[in-house]
C-alpha cells in the first residue's frame, strides 16, 4: 500500500486545478488533453452540484466544462493536428466527449424538469465538439 500513495500524489499534483493552469500549457496538444480532462472534472462536478441542489454552482460547473472544451478544440486547431491526419491523437479525446455526452444526458434525466433547460446549450457545444473529431477521424481522408 506504501507504493500505492507517491503515484497517487503524483497524479494529484500534475492534474491541473483551474482552467487558467490549463490555457498556461505552451504545448497546444497537451493543453488539448488537459482541456478535456478539465471538462471532464467539471461535469462530474455540476453533477455534485445537482446532488447537493446548488444551481449557482451547478451553472458555473457547467460553464466551465463548455469553456475547457472549447479551449481544447481552440488547442488542437493551434497545433495544426487534424483529426483526418491524425486520428490516434484525436481518438482518446473524442471518446472522453463520447462519455461526458453520456453522462450529461444522465444528469439531464435527473435534474428537476425545471432545471434541465439549464444543459441544452451544453449539451449541444459539446455534442459539435465531439462530433467533428469523430468525423475527422471517421472520414474521408484527404
Amino acid at each position: 500500500m506504501t507504493g500505492v500513495y507517491p503515484v497517487l500524489l503524483f497524479f494529484a499534483a500534475t492534474a491541473p486545478l483551474t482552467l487558467d493552469q490549463v490555457r498556461a500549457d505552451p504545448n497546444p496538444e497537451h493543453r488539448a488533453r488537459a482541456a478535456v480532462d478539465y471538462a471532464a472534472i467539471a461535469e462530474r462536478a455540476a453533477e455534485l452540484a445537482n446532488d447537493a441542489g446548488d444551481d449557482t454552482r451547478l451553472t458555473a460547473d457547467l460553464n466551465n466544462m463548455v469553456n475547457a472544451m472549447e479551449l481544447a478544440r481552440d488547442s488542437f486547431v493551434a497545433s495544426g493536428k487534424t483529426p483526418s491526419r491524425q486520428p490516434t491523437t484525436f481518438k482518446s479525446v473524442e471518446l472522453r466527449s463520447h462519455e461526458m455526452l453520456h453522462r450529461l444526458a444522465d444528469l439531464r434525466a435527473r435534474m428537476d424538469p425545471g432545471l434541465q433547460p439549464l444543459l441544452d446549450g451544453p449539451i449541444m457545444e459539446v455534442q459539435e465538439i465531439h462530433d467533428a473529431w469523430f468525423e475527422g477521424i471517421m472520414g474521408r481522408k484527404k
